[in-house]
């Protein structure tokens, strides 16, 4: 007998409340709510007014925790549900662990207070570009006051060109727009390396893992290649443009 035409006295053992759930499996009952009203759980099986999950609640949660765990964010949790079948989920997970936080990244941030951020750049860091490279993904402002320079070679980059005479505010808006692009890139290149994954009804765990690591020098070396050839032909059209 199914879920669907399952008498009130028929109450599986594995049938739980929200609250038992929610105990089961650490998640809040707040959040096993928003799931559910986000599509990223199924409703649950009504029993009059009473709400009963079962297993495949509990294997969901439990995914969901991990990944969240891991940094995905539920957009990315629900594009998994959606594509990738279920029995792939461990495999998926698998994954997920192993690259995630760890797999781009290739340099170590570095924590400066704010006062040495200002004397560095004598006085040209002021709170609102400090803003401005916050938002941009460039550095990190910490609870204690401190600044996290994410990457130390655009740094490095920052003050070569500040040397060269452009000021702080030129430099910044300069990296501004190459974040921009390159995040568009970069969300291009993950979105179909995402899709190339779960186009199959089963998820190769050693083929993600490697497919994944292989595409760090790629992403890295397509960008490095192009940019030179992008930079001539812009450097072309406008001498061009005012001869």
């Amino acid at each position: 007998m199914n879920a669907s035409t399952a008498t009130p006295d028929s109450t599986a053992p594995q049938d739980l409340s929200i609250e038992a759930l929610a105990g089961r499996t650490g998640v809040t009952v707040r959040n096993i709510r928003a799931y559910t009203t986000g599509g990223l759980l199924p409703p649950p099986r009504l029993q009059g007014r009473l709400g009963l999950y079962g297993p495949d609640h509990v294997q969901r949660l439990a995914l969901i925790r991990e990944l969240r765990e891991q940094g995905f964010g539920i957009e990315a949790i629900r594009r998994i549900f959606t594509r990738a079948p279920a029995s792939t989920w461990p495999d998926l997970l698998a994954v997920a662990r192993s690259v995630s936080g760890s797999l781009f990244a290739e340099e170590t941030p570095v924590v400066v207070s704010a006062q040495a951020l200002a004397t560095k750049w004598q006085g040209q860091m002021t709170p609102a570009l400090l803003g401005r490279a916050t938002r941009a993904g460039l550095m990190r402002e910490l609870p204690d006051g401190q600044v996290q320079v994410l990457s130390p070679a655009l740094g490095q980059v920052a003050e070569q060109l500040a040397a060269l005479g452009l000021p702080l505010e030129a430099v910044i808006g300069m990296q501004e727009t190459m974040v921009r692009t390159l995040r568009t890139v970069a969300r291009r290149w993950l979105r179909t390396l995402a899709d190339s994954l779960l186009s199959g009804d089963t998820l190769d765990a050693g083929r993600a893992a490697q497919l994944l690591e292989k595409a760090r020098p790629l992403a890295t070396g397509a960008v490095q290649a192009a940019f030179p050839v992008i930079l001539q032909q812009e450097l072309d059209a406008l001498l061009h443009k005012t001869a």
